[in-house]
């Protein structure tokens, strides 16, 4: 069988983050549009917590999962990776239940501790009863991207939002009217049932898999106790990390709408503030997150399988297509976002007032890609200790500029404590990265001709946009010619300073020769 290319893999895993994102963002801005600000902040409230408790059962799992099977792969011996796929799940779902289980009968002070909220309880409650098996199908995830077969979790994925979405607009009308503590039950049931939706589909495929495998190949497996520890002695420190970023993210949750009341606001007003970032804006900056996350997926088993053949200059060649890629890519997202923000508020918010805010978010794009792409570069190296002091030290210093800077300017203030713990964070990595590999920064390919391109392509963009006001053209038309007009420019002016070559659109595509391709990249 030909050998798929980290461009294929990642091209796959694009597409798929695509279509999620599609569906995702559709249920998000039904969902806002729905239950309101207050609600929308509400339910914020709730995903860090079920995120950080996903990521404290299976953070590591997926990851290490990933690097063991495709070392095993390569070796020829896939029993053992089926052995630590199905072991890792275990594991996890039995912690999950223990865990969960503690929780669920201290309810009311995880309720009192968290949010504060009386109206989150019954949330809270069916989040500690399917985190455990959503959590443990991270195993046979991490199986998958090990295998370099990108399909089935992909499919999982495409499942997980459809189910969500079909959820919402079947049931909405027995929610509407009850509240927002039932309208916020009702996202958050929504949210739970299309991961169970993904658990079910993996599980199968899963299941196909091994029996596939079994029937092949007979050969002997590895204990389990070194199984165990094989898998444990990664999965920990980067448990770790995932951990820390996670518990960050819910401090940072928790501590937004705080220290906003200490900015003036009062309770119900730091609440819509928060729905507006966190909620609203925050989807649209983030949807182009797709390419870095499927990067990052993809390069572990990528570049543990090069560095274990001993193919370092492959590997070398993957992360430095992966750093350009990824800042190409956050930089004509960041432009153009900051460039059309009021247009593109207004037409998936109307009224909310959310540009301001979008605006601002726009510039922590680029530096929270690039952070994404460097953690999957560095477990792909294996260096997962030095990954968590990275985040740490970074993590650091954006809670600190927060506690501070938050009660004297607000929501910018967190902005900006954002882009400076990931700039530090990020140079903190490139260093370790460096270290390793001997790669240093091409100031002109990476960033100054990006940049270049960012700035005229949003220099013409904002002369365009005023053609509308001239001629007259009713105001949604000129929102919709002003997002149009913004991307337009910005791909042109890519395409003519040949930052985006024409070859790239082919390959990324899938138009390209990268299925059949022996190379890498």
């Amino acid at each position: 069988m030909a050998r798929k290319s980290l461009k294929y893999n990642a091209a796959i895993l694009t597409a798929t983050g695509f279509i999620v994102k599609a569906i995702g963002f559709a249920y998000r801005v039904f969902i806002a549009n729905s239950i309101g600000t207050e609600g929308l902040g509400l339910y914020q409230l709730m995903t860090p917590i079920y995120s950080l408790l996903v990521l404290v059962l299976s953070a590591g799992i997926s990851v290490a999962v990933s690097r063991f099977v495709a070392e095993e792969s390569a070796k020829g011996l896939s029993r053992t990776g089926i052995k630590i796929a199905s072991l890792s799940s275990g594991l996890v779902l039995g912690a999950g239940i223990i865990i969960c289980g503690i929780l669920l009968f201290n309810l009311d002070t995880l309720v009192l501790v968290t949010t504060g909220d009386t109206r989150t309880k019954q949330s809270l409650f069916w989040i500690l009863v399917l985190v455990p098996p959503i959590a443990a199908v991270s195993a046979y995830k991490g199986y998958f991207y090990g295998k370099q077969e990108m399909l089935p979790n992909s499919i999982g994925q495409i499942f997980e939002q459809i189910v969500k979405l079909s959820f919402v607009l079947i049931f909405y009308g027995s929610f509407k009217g009850k509240g927002v503590e039932s309208m916020c039950l009702l996202a958050v049931l929504a949210m739970l049932i299309g991961e169970c939706a993904n658990v079910l589909v993996v599980y199968v495929l899963f299941s196909v898999s091994k029996n596939k495998t079994k029937r092949k190949q007979r050969n002997e497996c590895e204990s389990t106790i070194r199984c165990i520890k094989k898998v444990t002695r990664t999965a920990l420190p980067i448990s770790a990390n995932r951990l820390l970023l996670s518990t960050i993210g819910t401090v940072e949750s928790l501590l937004i709408p705080q220290r906003l009341i200490h900015y003036g606001l009062n309770f119900q007003e730091s609440l819509e503030e928060f729905g507006r970032l966190n909620g609203m804006a925050s989807p649209l900056v983030f949807f182009p997150s797709m390419l870095p996350m499927s990067l990052a997926t993809a390069l572990v088993p990528a570049i543990a399988s090069s560095v274990a053949a001993r193919r370092y200059n492959v590997a070398n060649r993957q992360i430095a297509q992966s750093i350009k890629l990824t800042i190409i890519m956050g930089l004509f997202f960041t432009s153009f976002f900051a460039s059309c923000s009021n247009e593109l508020a207004e037409l998936v918010y109307p009224g909310q007032n959310v540009g301001g805010i979008l605006h601002l978010l726009s510039y922590t794009g680029v530096f929270l890609y690039l952070q994404q792409t460097m953690l999957g570069i560095l477990n792909g190296l294996a260096k997962e200790r030095a990954m968590l002091v990275n985040t740490l030290m970074g993590s650091i210093v954006r809670i600190v500029a927060m506690w501070f800077f938050m009660p004297i300017w607000g929501v910018g203030a967190y902005i900006y404590a954002v882009i400076a713990g990931s700039i530090f964070t990020i140079i903190l990595n490139f260093r370790t990265i460096s270290k390793l590999t001997g790669i240093s920064i091409d100031m002109g390919e990476w960033i100054l001709r990006p940049l270049s391109a960012s700035l005229a392509g949003s220099i013409i963009a904002l002369l365009l946009k005023q053609l509308p006001v001239f001629a007259g053209i009713p105001q949604r038309l000129s929102l919709i010619w002003g997002v149009f007009i913004t991307i337009t420019s910005m791909i042109i002016v890519f395409l003519i300073m040949r930052i985006i070559k024409k070859e790239d659109l082919k390959r990324w595509t899938g138009k390209g020769n990268i299925i059949n391709s022996n190379i890498i990249l």
